[in-house]
């Protein structure tokens, strides 16, 4: 994932609104730089800006003092900006022409466009991001103010000239400053015309002006000129005559909505990439990320690249092995932005191969049609000359960007063998046209034996020191490495001898894997991973059939359903424990909070943090489960004190000494501890505390019951905050929602929450096929993928398939005497599900969702109605069976979803796991009619 765009220039931490100077800063911030904006919002609470939602997230804002500010600031700023842009007129009308100045008239008209901004982002606030509704209230806010004080400058009295007036203010202030926030251009000015009109023609209405085609003409050009900010182009071109002199910047590195083109750009930023190649590559970038001077940027950049000697050199090292350029092409404001905004790097190959750099805006029509339409308004200036450079980017850019084809559909087209056939002439030319054609015919090996001829592909490679791509040249050399063991392989002619090759090449594979994942860059690294998974199988496949022995005791069963994995068999949350490895890596390491239903994997989660982090920290298990007998707050520190105390060396607890129950009474249990604390920091020698909470719901029942004090979770929060040695990792049931009591609120605040669900494809096809090392049982493909469709891959059903699987083979095989594969197929999966014993072993897991989930009397309606309809229900047949209000319906349905119960599959409701679907069919509803 790209990087968030940072700020050059000053960013304070926190808006003051008695510093007059940030006034103007947040003035300019909205008129010219809306990253900055943006960039404020996310560094006062990343988290909140990428994930708040609804009401609830918008009113926690009222909680932070940055966002408070920016409330405040912006009605100011508004009125402020209005006042020195209107004042002037009025008066000027009232000492020459007598006309008498209402100000309250005037003030009340700005208020009232204030208003309204700030209610457009309020809607947006809750409706979709809180930090985007933030950022366009206040844009939308300020701009609407001065927009209208605008018109209101040229009085009432001229007709339609204030309209036109209105119509340019609105234009310039409203359009561009909403599209800067949204991050397309094109839509800002076209809004900026179509409110503009609107507002001026309504306001003619409004003040009895008569308003002729003539004047709806004039309307328009009016609202063009704001919208393109045509008023400020004068300034904007003295100040790039000004900027030869070197002492001011260019408008365009500070201005990121300019709109129509200004001179002298290109020998700012050609002296820029002189002095700091890299510095000048990147603001070249940002200017481009303009679509309205993506052209200029261009032609520069095509100029600049046919200049260097070696221009091969420049593409990957200024471009592709560029990190600072892994950053959106702008700031994301919305949820699909994190995912589908391109970065600088696919934005410079797409425009150095004179392709359109798309973001893909769904189904909003009105920024798609933006888009096209700026590219059909720019794209005649742009650089068309193909030469074997552009043929050569335009073939990274596919496989590059976002929605790029598979490696080998792209890779095996005439074009594409074009492309990197043509650059041999280049320096380092000829090793990149040969490893893309190693790519390519490794891409299309479709058998075991093809992979011999992979030695002789690479052997004339040069070595990786004398290389333009080193770390390319290392992979494609392991790639080698992995053809020599299978010709091993195919040589030998004893089966230990042809286990051992496949399963070094197996091995090679894997470390590849994690090599490239670190070292290679894209585009290579997605070629190189496309190959693994094209080889993977095929050494799978060899294996497997070379794997067929003589089973003479029955499968130990590695499949664990229900009880908490570790070691070798905790498969498939690499996911979560490389997301701990992240927070836990850094210097202040959060809290964390693991939530989930129950058997989605958190006790074995819990129970493997020692593999990785028992180096740096001392792992307290602290199971509130083998605590529930405990009855009063103190006793419950005691117990935690006393369990940090025994994972000390002997040396430590002698120099600690041992607590006791005495010291920790309910009144002074927070004394006691942070005094036990203070003295445990000198035992520690720079180790961590690392305390696991499993059923972390049980303090809430104990909260509940009056055993536990209250505020004992807001005490908790206080120890983490204080002493950063002191990590508390919460696991349990509740979901956000229902950790927003106010006994959770203080707490989860703090600390990081981290969703456990259900096993992504990948992970549950690991678990399925190798629950451990030596695992000696073989699936069919289809098999495989009827396990994960069934389970929808909850870890807990998955194991308990297929422990089904192992105990019917070991049955059929050693009890029944039945001769068979030792393979999985279809039709043993099939039998497995079919049988009683399924729903009966896995009753306690399905019982347990359908009673966290059915919180009142209307989820149950749904489900049942659900649970006959295979391809589910629609919304509308849903409330037409079920008769529920919408009001009861949409509620149901948000608990079914936030408990993963049921999701959306185009217009259709279903069930998340088809195993449950068939529970409430056949035991729930069988129930009930019995």
């Amino acid at each position: 994932m790209p990087n968030f765009p940072t700020y050059r220039g000053e960013l304070p931490a926190c808006l003051n609104p008695r510093k007059a100077r940030h006034y103007f800063l947040l003035a300019y911030w909205v008129f010219f730089r809306p990253t900055a904006l943006k960039c404020y919002l996310y560094q006062v609470s990343p988290e909140l800006y990428k994930t708040g939602r609804g009401k609830k997230a918008l009113f926690d804002t009222l909680h932070i003092l940055a966002y408070r500010n920016l409330y405040l600031m912006a009605p100011i700023i508004a009125l402020f900006l209005a006042l020195l842009v209107s004042v002037p007129f009025p008066l000027m009308e009232h000492f020459i022409f007598g006309i008498p100045v209402d100000i309250f008239a005037w003030l009340f008209k700005v208020i009232i466009g204030v208003a309204v901004g700030v209610a457009v982002g309020v809607a947006v606030g809750v409706g979709g991001g809180v930090a985007g509704g933030v950022a366009v209230g206040v844009a939308v806010g300020v701009g609407l103010g001065v927009g209208v004080a605008f018109g209101l400058a040229f009085g009432l009295g001229v007709g339609v000239v204030f309209c036109m007036a209105l119509g340019v203010g609105v234009g310039v202030a409203f359009g561009l400053a909403f599209g800067g926030m949204i991050g397309n251009l094109g839509v800002g000015v076209g809004v900026g015309v179509l409110f503009g009109m609107g507002f001026g023609i309504l306001s003619g209405m409004t003040f009895g002006m008569a308003i002729s085609i003539a004047d709806c003409v004039a309307l328009s050009m009016s609202v063009g000129v704001g919208a393109s900010r045509a008023i400020f182009y004068p300034i904007q071109w003295i100040l790039s005559l000004l900027s030869l002199s070197n002492r001011i910047k260019h408008p365009f590195f500070w201005d990121e909505l300019i709109v129509l083109p200004l001179p002298y750009i290109r020998r700012s930023l050609d002296h820029t990439l002189q002095q700091n190649e890299q510095k000048g590559l990147f603001q070249l970038a940002e200017i481009m990320s303009n679509p309205f001077q993506g052209w200029l940027m261009q032609k520069i950049l095509h100029d600049y690249l046919h200049q260097k000697e070696a221009p091969l050199h420049f593409i990957y090292n200024r471009i592709l092995d560029n990190i600072a350029l892994n950053t959106y092409m702008f700031a994301p404001l919305v949820a699909w932005q994190w995912k589908y905004v391109p970065n600088y790097h696919s934005l410079l190959l797409g425009e150095l191969a004179g392709k359109q750099v798309k973001i893909d805006f769904s189904d909003d029509w009105l920024a798609n049609t933006s888009e096209k339409l700026v590219w059909w308004l720019t794209n005649p200036f742009r650089e068309k000359r193909s030469t074997p450079l552009t043929q050569f980017a335009a073939l990274l850019y596919a496989l590059y960007k976002l929605d790029r084809a598979s490696p080998a559909d792209t890779l095996n087209q005439t074009w594409a063998k074009e492309a990197y056939t043509n650059i041999k002439h280049y320096p380092n030319g000829a090793e990149i046209s040969q490893s893309f054609a190693a790519f390519t015919r490794f891409l299309n090996y479709q058998n075991l034996t093809d992979l011999i001829q992979a030695q002789t592909l690479i052997a004339d490679l040069p070595e990786p020191h004398t290389a333009i791509r080193p770390s390319v040249m290392i992979a494609l050399t392991r790639l080698g490495q992995i053809g020599a063991e299978v010709a091993i392989y195919q040589d030998s002619t004893s089966r230990v001898n042809k286990l051992s090759a496949l399963a070094r090449a197996a091995d090679h594979l894997e470390e590849l894997k994690a090599y490239i994942h670190t070292q290679v860059n894209e585009p290579e690294r997605f070629i190189i991973e496309a190959i693994i998974e094209q080889w993977q199988p095929l050494l799978i496949e060899a294996s497997g059939e070379l794997g067929q022995f003589v089973i003479t005791e029955p499968v130990t069963n590695p499949y664990v359903a229900g009880n908490p994995v570790t070691g070798a068999l905790f498969v498939g949350r690499d996911d979560v424990m490389l997301r701990l490895e992240e927070l836990w890596t850094a210097p202040e390491a959060p809290s964390v909070i693991l939530y989930g239903h129950r058997r989605m994997g958190k006790t074995s989660i819990l129970k493997n943090l020692g593999a990785r982090f028992s180096h740096h920290s001392h792992i307290i298990d602290f199971n509130m489960q083998l605590r529930k007998s405990i009855k009063s707050t103190g006793q419950l520190i005691y117990s935690l004190a006393l369990a940090c105390y025994d994972r000390l060396t002997p040396e430590q607890k002698i120099a600690l000494g041992q607590p006791t129950s005495n010291d920790f009474s309910d009144e002074d249990f927070n004394i006691t501890f942070i005094h036990f604390l203070e003295r445990l920091n000198k035992q520690l020698q720079n180790q961590r505390l690392l305390i696991t909470v499993d059923e972390f719901e049980i303090i809430e029942d104990g909260i509940k019951k009056g055993y536990f004090d209250p505020n004992l979770l807001d005490f908790w929060r206080g120890i983490i905050q204080t002493y950063p040695w002191f990590i508390m990792a919460f696991a349990g049931l509740h979901n956000l929602e229902e950790m927003c009591h106010d006994y959770w609120h203080p707490l989860f605040g703090s600390v990081t929450a981290i969703p456990i669900s259900f096993l992504t494809h990948g992970a549950a096809r690991q678990l399925i096929i190798q629950p451990n090392p030596d695992f000696p049982l073989n699936y069919d493909v289809d098999a495989i993928e009827q396990i994960i469709q069934l389970t929808g891959g909850q870890p807990y059903l998955v194991q308990l398939i297929c422990h089904a699987l192992v105990s019917r083979f070991n049955r059929q095989t050693f009890e029944e005497g039945a001769e068979r594969e030792r393979r999985f197929s279809l039709e043993d999966v099939q039998a497995v599900i079919e049988s009683k014993a399924l729903f009966r072993d896995g009753n306690a897991y399905f019982a347990g969702v359908w009673a966290q989930s059915t919180v009142d009397q209307v989820q149950p309606v749904i489900l049942k109605t659900l649970a006959p309809a295979p391809d589910g229900l629609t919304v509308a047949q849903l409330a037409a069976q079920t008769h529920l209000s919408d009001q009861a319906l949409m509620h149901a349905l948000k608990v079914l979803k936030n408990h993963d119960v049921l999701k959306k599959q185009g217009d259709r409701l279903i069930y998340t796991v088809i195993l449950m679907q068939r529970w409430v069919r056949e035991i729930i509803m069988q129930r009930t009619m019995v």
